[in-house]
């Protein structure tokens, strides 16, 4: 359907430019106005070729806009909270550097120096991203050298890169960590 309305405008254009070229105004009565003008009214209740509903392009038009993509949402710390990005762990210690998220791809990147954190006596709550519930904290380092050395992790768990949010006593050693989701 939209073959023959292009075949038409075609032909109207070449019209409209012979028009112009003989020098044709409308007010002249030579036959080149009348057939113009003859097509021009029969177009007259005709879709124009620039309608929306005209079924010239097979695929839908995405309408150009000129708002900003969405903001980046920096992800929010809770009072106290670290996020680390962790380079090595022991069952003694994790050292790891202090992060910022990055929103260029949206992810914590590491600042600063490697710091040496050490955990406190008395239990660490430790969190895995896949397990609701509190694991060991053997296991939580276990898990964590497993992705450290990009090595499928033991269980149901899996990777979710080397970033932690920890909460630090009053002397600097860890007392919760909590594997952060992430890409």
């Amino acid at each position: 359907m939209a073959t023959p309305r292009l075949l038409f405008a075609a032909a109207l254009l070449a019209c409209a430019g012979a028009t112009t070229l003989t020098g044709c105004t409308p007010s002249d009565d030579g036959p080149t106005v009348s057939a113009a003008s003859a097509a021009a009214q029969a177009d007259e209740g005709a879709d124009d070729l620039l309608d929306d509903d005209d079924e010239l392009f097979a695929e839908e038009e995405v309408p150009y806009s000129a708002v900003a993509a969405p903001a980046c949402a920096v992800p929010t710390v809770g009072p106290g909270h670290q996020i680390l990005v962790v380079v090595t762990a022991t069952p003694a210690e994790l050292t790891a550097q202090p992060a910022r998220f990055d929103c260029a791809p949206a992810r914590y990147e590491p600042t600063g120096s490697p710091v040496h954190y050490g955990f406190t006596a008395a239990g660490v709550t430790a969190t895995l991203a896949d397990d609701p519930h509190d694991v060991p904290l053997d296991d939580l380092i276990a898990h964590l050298d497993d992705c450290l050395a990009e090595r499928a992790p033991a269980g149901p768990t899996a990777c979710h890169g080397n970033t932690y949010d920890v909460v630090l006593d009053s002397h600097g050693r860890i007392m919760r960590i909590a594997e952060v989701p992430g890409p």
